[in-house]
């Protein structure tokens, strides 16, 4: 395997696998987050001073959250990595789109005379 074969195999490697971290932390920060937010709201509701003491005699008119905290419905590990995954193809298919593709032959073509020049010299 080349130099730059093994560069470039080894950078997508590294990098897959810092993406995965990432959305898995980003996933069980999210988990901690929802948890969090349904304790605060069942501590808030027992400590509320309406009722406090015996809830038969809070006012009817408050609204009084279920007995069961209801759990929001989040999406899937799979859905956001597919969410992700349409997000970067779409960004990349726009700069495709937009793109000169004579501006990067010319770049390329600069690249590559200078790396003749480099390599020439010595």
């Amino acid at each position: 395997m080349g130099f730059f074969a093994g560069f470039f195999s080894g950078f997508a490697l590294t990098t897959t696998a810092l993406y995965l971290t990432v959305q898995v932390h980003r996933s069980i920060r999210l988990e901690q987050r929802d948890a969090i937010r349904q304790q605060t709201q069942a501590l808030t509701w027992l400590s509320s001073p309406i009722g406090a003491y015996d809830r038969r005699l809070a006012p009817s008119d408050i609204p009084q959250p279920a007995k069961e905290i209801a759990v929001p419905v989040r999406p899937t590990m799979k859905d956001l990595l597919k969410h992700h995954w349409n997000q970067e193809v779409e960004k990349l298919a726009k700069k495709a789109y937009d793109s000169r593709w004579e501006d990067a032959r010319d770049t390329a073509m600069e690249g590559w005379k200078t790396v003749v020049r480099l390599v020439k010299k010595e």
